[in-house]
C-alpha cells in the first residue's frame, strides 16, 4: 500500500446527545480489543455518523456491510459526504440477471449458465479492489454479497504494471501483460479495460475508472511521458511520474500455476467419471467429460474459459473444502468491520 493520506471527516456538526458515550465506549472495546461490540439506536439516531467518527479515531480501513442494495447505496453517498477526500468505494453482485447452469439427465438437457453483467458495477468492483491494493484511507460499502468467492489477491496484486518515466520497458512486452491482466485491444473505440496503439503513444482506459486513462510515450524502449487523459475530450489532466495498472478482471490466471491446476483438473475429472460409470451414470459422465475437456482445452490455448470460477480451487491450489478468497481477504490484517442492521444482515 503506497498512500500515506489520512481519514478526513468532513461534517457541519458535532457528536451530541448519546453520540459522544457511544463512541468512546467502542472506542474503549477496539482499544481493548474486543472481537464484537453492538450499537443500539433507532433510525436516524446517527449510527452511521457514529461509524465515521469511530474510522476517523481510529484511521483503519472499514468494510460496512447492508443486507440489501438501496441501503449500501444510502450508506455509499453518506460516506462519500463524511471523507471526500478519501476512497469510499461501492462493493454489490454485478448480475443484473443470473440463471446457473443446469442439467436434466431424464431429457439430456444441459442448460447453459446465462448472465447479464452491469458493467458500472463491475467497474466499481474493480475501483474498490483497486484501493485496497494502493491506499490504506479505505472505506468499502458492501452488500453481503461480498463474502462470495473472488480472485486470489495476491495473484491479483502481482501483476499489477508499475511503470515509471525514464525506465526501459520493451513495449511487446507490456501489450503482452496487458492481455494477460484481460485488457483488450481496440484501437477505435475508446472503453474501460481497452488500450489502444497510436505510433510510439499508448493509451490505457484502466477498468476500475470512469472518465480517465494514460498515454504512455516511448521513445524507443524508454518511458518518455506519462499523462492522466479525460476519455472523451482527450484533455491532458496532469502529467505523471508514475503509474500502476491493475488488472480489468479479478480472477488472475497465473503461468506457472496453470500447468499445475489443468493436471489437477484432469485428475479429479478422472475421478468423476469413474464415479457416474460406475453408478451407471452415462449420460452424466459423457455431459462432464465433454464441458470439462472444452474448458481444459481453452485453458490450455488462452489461459481463460467461460465460468472459469468453477476451477478456482486448482487454479489457487487450494485443498479440497478450503473457502475460496473473498472480498475480505484483500483488507489489511487490522481493519474495521461494521455489519449494519446486523439483525437482518447476519442472517443472510
Amino acid at each position: 500500500m503506497n498512500s500515506t493520506i489520512q481519514f478526513n471527516l468532513q461534517a457541519p456538526f458535532q457528536p451530541t446527545g448519546d453520540q459522544p458515550e457511544a463512541i468512546r465506549q467502542l472506542l474503549d472495546g477496539i482499544g481493548k480489543e474486543y472481537k464484537h461490540q453492538v450499537l443500539l439506536g433507532a433510525t436516524g439516531t446517527g449510527k452511521t455518523f457514529n461509524m465515521a467518527n469511530i474510522i476517523q479515531e481510529t484511521q483503519k480501513a472499514a468494510l460496512v456491510i447492508a443486507h440489501n442494495k438501496t441501503l449500501v447505496a444510502q450508506l455509499y453517498a453518506e460516506f462519500k459526504e463524511f471523507f471526500p477526500d478519501n476512497a469510499v468505494e461501492y462493493f454489490t453482485s454485478y448480475y443484473d440477471y443470473y440463471q446457473p447452469e443446469a442439467y436434466v439427465p431424464r431429457h439430456d438437457l444441459y442448460i447453459e449458465k446465462e448472465t447479464d453483467i452491469n458493467e458500472e458495477i463491475e467497474r466499481l468492483r474493480l475501483a474498490a479492489t483497486t484501493s485496497l491494493m494502493a491506499r490504506k484511507d479505505v472505506i468499502i460499502v458492501a452488500s453481503v454479497s461480498c463474502i462470495y468467492g473472488l480472485g486470489n489477491p495476491e495473484a491479483y496484486g502481482r501483476v499489477v504494471i508499475n511503470l515509471n518515466v525514464g525506465e526501459t520497458y520493451r513495449r511487446n512486452t507490456l501489450l503482452r501483460r496487458l492481455v494477460e491482466c484481460h485488457y483488450t485491444r481496440n484501437d477505435i473505440d475508446v472503453a474501460s479495460g481497452t488500450f489502444r496503439v497510436r505510433g510510439d503513444s499508448l493509451d490505457v482506459i484502466p477498468a476500475y475508472q470512469d472518465k480517465q486513462g494514460y498515454r504512455i510515450t516511448f521513445f524507443g524502449d524508454e518511458v518518455e511521458r506519462i499523462v492522466e487523459m479525460h476519455l472523451v475530450t482527450g484533455e491532458i489532466r496532469r502529467e505523471m511520474e508514475s503509474v500502476s495498472i491493475y488488472p480489468a478482471k479479478h480472477f488472475i490466471t497465473e503461468e506457472e500455476k496453470l500447468e499445475a491446476a489443468i493436471q489437477s483438473i484432469q485428475e479429479e475429472l478422472e475421478e468423476r467419471l469413474e464415479y457416474f460409470r460406475k453408478n451407471e451414470q452415462l449420460l452424466e459422465a459423457q455431459r462432464l467429460e465433454q464441458r470439462a475437456l472444452y474448458d481444459l482445452e481453452m485453458l490450455k490455448e488462452i489461459g481463460h474459459c467461460s465460468g472459469i470460477e468453477n476451477y478456482s480451487r486448482h487454479l489457487d491450489q487450494r485443498a479440497p473444502g478450503t473457502a475460496p478468497w473473498n472480498l475480505i481477504d484483500y483488507f489489511p490484517g487490522d481493519y474495521l468491520l461494521f455489519i449494519d442492521e446486523s439483525h437482518m444482515t447476519i442472517p443472510q
